[in-house]
């Protein structure tokens, strides 16, 4: 939104046939929201949705993981907007997202440099949808992905984190509401209208924000301004999967900006298009992908000592001090090279006040050991 529409042209729906909700929307008038201000400088679609905005009570609901949770606590903050947590420390999150630090558990953990991967897709351009590693483990579990796209009708929840829903809207008629602060982490609910839709060469899957009655489900949803790389979960066989990656909405054309009214709809990126992509980047051993995951300086196996083998999943060994992963002195640094204590990864303290003797490197003497040291040594060597 922001003040911005993009050209017919622009948005598209090559696969869906002409009877589609997607192709309706074209031919109405619907185009895609600009939702983040980078974009809109570079004249692209502005595609940043917040925490969603919930049609039910005052708005200000779902704060809290639902009872049957799809993976709340797997939806952090990704460069201030949004990503899902999919294991091996790597985060899904829409393109447009941009690489930069990872919030999850009110932790923060900073992106691997180099890691930022773009997916190629099948189309001629690539999708708004890229991956990044994190440095260190959130403890989060692995996200399942959908294999194929959730059947039409079929309810999903959507976890996003951004703005949150203001005052009341009418629009030519059509009610809705305005967006406003906090960013706050949000759920929300709503059905599949469409799959098959490619939107700004995106495969995709679409909901529409429908007002209260027959077509809306509870907790009926739509997206908002920093929801970008959220995520859309859809149940089968008792198995939540990812099947959606947030990152566009679908407003009237002149709508007023900042808006969410009835007749919206959200799109997200079809992951089960990319699952073998997104697969094959993020099943590759940390110590065999050509990162430095650990910040050390020391990248894989053979070089960085963490590493056991090429398969292993870190390169951090709990048996390394400096390289473990712990602040182990709690001086608020972790590991070589980021605390002054550790001379390598493979210094045996963190505490800069306790050398360690020099000549000796893998060994660490008390005061009381190095005492004797000293007073055989003024009364010669020892005899055998």
């Amino acid at each position: 939104m922001l003040g911005f529409r993009t050209s017919k042209s622009e948005h598209r729906d090559r696969r869906s046939s002409p009877g589609s909700a997607a192709s309706r929307w074209a031919s109405a008038g619907w185009l895609p929201a600009p939702l983040l201000g980078a974009l809109f400088l570079i004249a692209l679609p502005q595609f940043s949705a917040q925490a969603v905005i919930l049609s039910a009570g005052d708005g200000t609901g779902n704060t809290t993981a639902p009872a049957d949770d799809p993976g709340f606590a797997s939806v952090g903050k990704v460069n201030g907007l949004s990503g899902v947590y999919l294991g091996n420390g790597w985060v899904l999150t829409a393109n447009h997202v941009g690489f930069g630090p990872m919030e999850f558990g009110g932790v923060t953990y900073p992106a691997v440099p180099g890691s930022w991967q773009r997916l190629v897709g099948s189309g001629p351009n690539p999708p708004d949808l890229s991956l990044l590693r994190m440095v260190g483990d959130p403890g989060l579990p692995v996200t399942a992905l959908a294999t194929a796209p959730p059947p039409l009708g079929s309810e999903v929840v959507m976890i996003g984190r951004g703005l949150s829903r203001g005052s009341a809207i009418t629009w030519t008629s059509t009610e809705g509401w305005h967006w406003t602060s906090p960013m706050v982490k949000r759920w929300g609910k709503n059905r599949v209208t469409t799959t098959g839709s490619s939107i700004v060469d995106t495969e995709s899957i679409t909901m529409n924000f429908d007002s209260p009655g027959p077509a809306a489900v509870a907790d009926e949803a739509h997206v908002a301004v920093g929801d970008s790389g959220g995520g859309v979960y859809w149940k089968s066989g008792g198995i939540w999967y990812l099947s959606g990656t947030l990152f566009v909405s679908l407003a009237f054309a002149s709508q007023p900006s900042n808006t969410s009214l009835f007749g919206n709809a959200t799109g997200a990126v079809d992951t089960s298009a990319y699952r073998t992509e997104i697969l094959g980047i993020i099943s590759v051993p940390a110590c065999n992908n050509g990162l430095d995951d650990d910040l050390d300086g020391q990248i894989d196996f053979g070089a960085d000592p963490g590493c056991d083998d090429a398969n292993d999943t870190s390169e951090q060994s709990a048996a390394l001090v400096c390289d473990d992963g712990l602040d182990n002195d709690l001086d608020g640094f972790i590991d070589f090279p980021a605390d002054a204590g550790c001379a390598s990864s493979i210094f045996p303290t963190e505490n800069p006040t306790v050398p360690a003797l020099s000549f000796w490197p893998s060994a660490f003497f008390t005061g009381s050991l190095l005492a004797i040291g000293f007073y055989r040594a003024r009364r010669g060597p020892a005899s055998a």
